[in-house]
């Protein structure tokens, strides 16, 4: 079997699913009108799947800032901030994030996939361990991959799974960090977060929270669920994106460790 030889079932699945009417994954959107209308094959229609929450696309004051961005800075940086060096732009949004969050540290990722996968693959390594949500993203899984961490899955949304196998790691568990979701994508469920901080408190471990589809949506003030569970001070770290609330891209990881700064020299996808 040659390299792209593998393809060939694929593309015959692909083949088949393109000759049903309407073909559901080439969508090609000719114009957008608002965050959810837009033109698609000469049809003025609804955009019923966006992760738009907010609308903020169209905001004006959001257009206001992107375009005196691009006349102050340009439209792209062009390379690395550890290459290239820091924009203001970088330190000042973090900072807001911080702040945002109440933490003293924050991070910005160029996508909220490569926040999960870099700062999971930066946190984790060989030696340590990794107890995920079995419905977690595929971002999470992948950073998961990336580290070389010894990876359990627990089932979702279980407290009573996590803590079991928690307890069978022993001192180990000092070095686990738990990842769970906010709001999951695919089923539009809740983490009982209360419970999983109860657990990581119990055995000294850590926990991650990926706030990707809840930032913006729960919380008085749209911090996510870590805001509606009341235990903000008890997550470790907090991971998100730009590209669903806030209507732009990028993404972030925001905690109290100081360590998490050590993620600009050791995390492969910040760098």
């Amino acid at each position: 079997m040659t390299l792209l030889d593998k393809f060939s079932s694929f593309l015959k699945d692909q083949e088949h699913l393109l000759s049903i009417k309407p073909d559901i994954f080439g969508t090609n959107i000719d114009r957008m009108y608002s965050p959810t209308e837009a033109s698609i094959a000469g049809h003025n229609v609804l955009l019923a799947g966006t992760n738009n929450y907010l609308g903020l696309t169209f905001n004006k004051e959001c257009l206001d800032a992107a375009h005196k961005a691009i006349d102050e800075e340009g439209t792209g940086t062009t390379g690395s901030r550890m290459a290239n060096g820091n924009y203001n732009l970088h330190r000042a949004l973090e900072q807001d994030l911080a702040d945002f969050y109440k933490c003293k540290h924050c991070i910005v990722f160029s996508t909220g996939y490569q926040a999960n996968l870099g700062t999971i693959s930066g946190l984790a390594g060989p030696g340590d361990v990794l107890l995920i949500d079995a419905h977690c993203h595929a971002s999470i899984y992948d950073g998961c991959k990336l580290s070389g961490a010894e990876v359990i899955r627990f089932r979702h949304n279980d407290p009573d799974d996590l803590n079991k196998r928690l307890n069978r790691l022993g001192d180990r568990a000092a070095s686990a960090l738990i990842i769970v979701e906010g709001i999951y994508s695919m089923l539009g469920d809740s983490a009982p977060l209360k419970e999983f901080v109860d657990c990581k408190k119990q055995h000294n471990s850590y926990l991650l929270i990926d706030e990707a589809h809840s930032l913006g949506v729960l919380g008085e003030t749209g911090q996510g669920l870590v805001e509606v569970a009341g235990v903000g001070d008890d997550v470790d770290f907090i991971t998100g994106t730009f590209s669903k609330s806030l209507g732009s891209i990028g993404g972030f990881c925001a905690s109290n460790h100081s360590q998490l700064d050590a993620l600009r020299y050791m995390s492969r996808p910040y760098i």
